[in-house]
């Protein structure tokens, strides 16, 4: 049988799956009893997990952190691992983001990219291999986490707390073709500093660290309209994104715009909190708590995406350059926040940045806090698994040329031992993963298909 035109006759199944599954806003939200990252994933968990029991698999749901779904028997047991949370949808969209509208020969919504789609497309491979009748020879599960962008506590839950067995192998389609045999180390930073009086200023900015902000607001005291005014325009000149001066009674506002993208490629994007701050480093500023925040993003960060100005900003021949997002702010009432997303080359430790980052911070007095950390994963390019998989991607593209990648992402081939990222974007496709109008070209679907398939297949035959 040829499995890569088996699986064909399940494209609008997927495609319709992808729809519902799109419809459901599985951004976190407070947990609660039973649900411990809101209704939204529980539910979208839920339904990855139901269309599995439909399918003929067994499946099972693990506190609403985490699920997965079982196909075939044997000693191993290839993993293929998929998260059913999306980042916040921000504004601007063109089609409503949970509407999964088909336009223009795509469908467009929140996860059609990451990372529904490409999980969808991968549990209807397992579907046509068990149609088809083939025989494995290992177990394949279907891992399916709820907090993947948030935080990873699915997987803490599920191969943590609960024990629960390591595949042998394992891929997850979360990234980019043809292999990404190399994750940098990811760190999510938190400055913090405390003040003994209220502000009388506010700034806020950014949804998520790992998202380059695409709107942030200072409101600042009327004091400082005119000079405002007079440098406004000049700031602006030959910019795509402008900060409008916005009136606010007492007050004057300040609204920045940027572009959003993955906070692992902050150079695609343009930081709205960063370009805010280098505007403000151009007025004459009396306040000393705002004069001071100013003078430590001027010294320290400007608008460099590479980390220089904070000295860390390192390289490795495997993976590349250290990339740094600023990603929120929440500056007002008595506190000052500032949330950095940094993705450090394989070779480096998280030591070396954070102890570069201190002196920093404790020149002006500001507390780090890490919020998360995640080591470097490097899978070498002759195993088995990343041979294997470079085989399949070469033969259904006729890419020979395009090797495999290193990527500042962070996926959830770091959960497992003997894990890479295998797609699902190729490279014909636009990457506007975590941006408005984040969309899946339909002519792609039958190229993923034909390729998970055969991936499947030749990893557990």
């Amino acid at each position: 049988m040829n499995l890569q035109e088996f699986v064909l006759n399940y494209r609008e199944d997927v495609i319709k799956s992808i729809q519902e599954a799109v419809r459901i806003r599985s951004v976190q939200e407070l947990g609660k009893p039973g649900k411990p990252f809101g209704d939204g994933a529980a539910e979208a968990l839920e339904y990855f997990l139901e269309l599995g029991k439909s399918m003929g698999f067994e499946v099972e749901n693990f506190d609403n952190y985490a699920g997965h779904i079982d196909f075939g028997n044997g000693e191993e047991m290839l993993g293929v691992l998929g998260h059913v949370d999306v980042v916040p949808e921000g504004d601007g969209w063109t089609f409503p983001p949970y509407s999964a509208t088909i336009a223009n020969g795509k469908i467009y919504g929140r996860g059609v990219l990451d990372d529904k789609g490409p999980s969808i497309v991968c549990l209807y491979a397992m579907k046509a291999l068990k149609d088809s009748g083939v025989k494995l020879n290992k177990k394949i599960r279907m891992i399916l986490g709820a907090n993947e962008e948030s935080g990873w506590e699915c997987m803490k839950h599920y191969f943590g707390k609960l024990n629960m067995p390591q595949p042998d192998l394992a891929f997850t389609p979360d990234s980019g073709f043809p292999v990404t045999f190399a994750e940098k180390g990811i760190l999510h930073l938190g400055l913090e500093k405390v003040y003994n009086e209220n502000l009388d200023f506010s700034i806020v900015g950014g949804t998520a660290l790992n998202s380059v902000p695409d709107s942030a607001m200072a409101i600042l005291p009327l004091y400082m309209r005119d000079e405002i005014e007079n440098k406004i325009e000049e700031f602006n000149k030959d910019k795509d994104y402008k900060i409008k001066v916005i009136e606010r009674g007492d007050k004057i506002g300040l609204e920045s715009s940027g572009k959003a993208s993955h906070g692992a490629r902050p150079a695609k994007g343009y930081n709205s909190i960063t370009a805010l701050f280098k505007f403000l480093g151009t007025l004459e500023i009396e306040n000393k708590n705002l004069k001071e925040i100013v003078e430590f993003f001027k010294e320290y960060i400007s608008m460099d995406c590479e980390g220089k100005l904070l000295g860390v900003n390192l390289e490795d021949e495997p993976s590349g350059k250290l990339s740094l997002n600023v990603g929120k702010i929440d500056f007002q009432n008595d506190k000052f926040y500032l949330g950095f997303d940094i993705r450090y080359p394989v070779t480096f430790t998280k030591e070396v940045v954070i102890d570069q980052i201190l002196k920093a911070t404790e020149k002006y007095g500001i507390e780090l806090r890490i919020l998360s950390a995640k080591d470097p994963l490097y899978v070498p390019k002759d195993t088995f698994l990343v041979k294997t998989l470079m085989n399949v991607y070469q033969e259904i593209t006729g890419d020979y040329k395009t090797q495999p990648i290193a990527i500042g992402g962070g996926t959830y081939a770091r959960a497992v031992k003997n894990g890479v990222a295998f797609g699902a974007l190729l490279n014909t496709q636009e990457d506007n993963m975590h941006q408005r109008d984040e969309s899946l070209d339909l002519d792609k679907i039958d190229t993923w298909l034909k390729i998970y398939i055969q991936a499947i297949y030749d990893l557990s035959k």
